[in-house]
């Protein structure tokens, strides 16, 4: 009689972990994926390169094997008791392009950054499955690609090997939709070399893409935090 007491007592601590699992993973749910505004696509307006500007643009093009693009999304993992566990996923699958001019009134001009999700990987066989499944879909939308439109915060002049910070505004097209996003950027040019990491912030929902849920055990924040760090070599 006393055995099958503790096993009841038992019995009834383990029920009452779970629903409080249950129960805390529907308020992360409810409080940390709230509605998001999708900010739509945007169109360049800003003036043409003129020809002076663009006799001297360089063209550099992003080296896969020494770039990485990785994704940053905070979770809820109940049954593993992480329940504030920060999951990051990535990939060298990185291609692309951009011109830049230095000196005086420098630029940087037609970025198109393409990366591959279906070789995106994190610390969970389980986890990449589901996003490229059931997530990101990666059979039918394989890539995230970003197109720059323009540039803010350049300095006046720019001098080989100086570090620089400023934003980069543009389109970013993943899962079939897209939206303005913007990177904080911050490189430097040393010679025919480009180095540096570009962060944003989006949200899985602007894409049409659903934070992921597994039963309540395993939830996903909506915000996500991109980043890229680039070596890009004059073409």
């Amino acid at each position: 009689m006393k055995q099958r007491s503790i096993w009841l007592i038992g019995g009834g601590i383990a029920l009452v972990v779970v629903v409080a699992g249950v129960l805390y993973a529907m308020r992360f749910t409810s409080t940390a994926n709230q509605p998001h505004t999708a900010p739509g696509a945007i169109v360049a307006t800003g003036t043409p390169v003129s020809s002076t500007d663009a006799a001297g643009l360089r063209t550099f093009q992003i080296v896969p094997g020494q770039t990485t693009a990785n994704y940053s999304v905070y979770e809820n993992l109940i049954f593993e008791n992480k329940p504030n566990n920060d999951a990051i996923g990535s990939t060298k699958d990185v291609q692309g392009n951009f011109h830049v001019k230095t000196g005086t009134a420098p630029l940087i001009e037609g970025m198109n950054i393409q990366v591959d999700l279906r070789t995106l990987q994190s610390d969970s066989e389980r986890r990449d499955g589901f996003v490229r499944q059931r997530t990101l879909e990666t059979d039918t939308y394989p890539s995230a690609i970003f197109v720059s439109v323009s540039a803010q915060g350049l300095p006046a002049s720019y001098s080989d090997g100086q570090a620089v910070h400023f934003q980069l505004t543009g389109n970013l097209t993943m899962h079939g939709k897209t939206n303005k996003e913007v990177f904080d950027v911050q490189g430097k040019v040393d010679g025919k070399t480009i180095t540096g990491t570009a962060n944003s912030t989006i949200y899985m929902t602007d894409f049409g893409l659903q934070p992921p849920n597994l039963a309540g055990i395993a939830v996903s924040q909506n915000k996500v935090l991109i980043t890229i760090n680039f070596v890009a070599k004059e073409a």
